[in-house]
């Protein structure tokens, strides 16, 4: 863990302090629900639903983007997320320093356990800590949760979705078979990069988070069988953005 007990002291730059600094341009006042994307999702909303730029550079540490909010309903945003742990967390920063209460996360997940499937929609109920960004926050975490509230009403608008843990793991060539069978041991079924950061980080500043995700591709389990391949379909991807949207709408 890196997060010290006796550490009293304050942090070099901060969310509020970056948004005001030279590198950021005026920034509009947000709505209080942000729709983070981890797999081209607003591009999707641009092409099929009336948009509008909110502002053209989200005010984050790592890489801007740009914010876009939706017309029908002129109470949530969305934007990219980025990629990984580290940059999802600045995302929430800035997020949370902006205003935002309710954060709705999009993205995708590799299965690994029996009773999951490539294309499969998952609402977690819980996330294994293995990314770092996490334990920066806390003296000692293990796993994390979303908002209780949001996650019923995700699971109440998807009802073919399962609500069963993931693991997030910030080494993508370090998944061994070992690895895997200590996870679904936990009770896991899949792993990604973001969301038990996601989770943990939202709850330390007082964000209301859930997170959907789609089975891109199936892990083999066993050491022998066919290898992995990804599995997601143009097709796939889209009716996914419709189900997160429908949960976007309610927020």
């Amino acid at each position: 863990m890196w997060k010290y007990p006796d550490d009293n002291t304050r942090p070099i730059i901060t969310a509020k302090a970056h948004i005001h600094s030279g590198h950021a341009n005026e920034i509009p006042a947000f709505p209080k629900t942000a729709v983070l994307f981890y797999m081209s999702g607003e591009e999707y909303l641009q092409q099929n639903y009336p948009t509008h730029l909110l502002c053209e550079k989200f005010p984050r540490f790592l890489r801007a983007c740009p914010v876009y909010q939706f017309d029908a309903d002129n109470h949530f945003c969305f934007l990219d997320g980025g990629r990984g742990a580290p940059q999802a967390v600045d995302t929430l920063e800035i997020l949370a320093a902006l205003g935002v209460e309710n954060v709705l996360s999009v993205g995708m997940f590799g299965a690994f356990g029996e009773e999951i499937d490539s294309g499969d929609i998952l609402i977690p109920h819980k996330a294994f800590v293995e990314e770092g960004t996490s334990l920066h926050y806390y003296d000692s975490i293990e796993e994390a949760a979303p908002s209780s509230s949001l996650h019923r009403l995700a699971m109440e608008t998807v009802k073919t979705a399962k609500s069963l843990p993931i693991v997030s793991c910030d080494a993508v060539y370090r998944q061994t078979f070992y690895k895997e069978q200590l996870w679904r041991d936990k009770g896991a079924v899949g792993v990604d990069m973001e969301t038990s950061a996601l989770f943990s980080v939202g709850a330390y500043l007082g964000l209301n988070v859930v997170s959907i995700l789609i089975a891109s591709d199936k892990h083999p389990l066993h050491e022998g069988d066919p290898a992995w391949a990804w599995t997601m379909t143009q097709q796939s991807r889209h009716q996914f953005f419709e189900q997160a949207l429908q949960i976007a709408r309610k927020l």
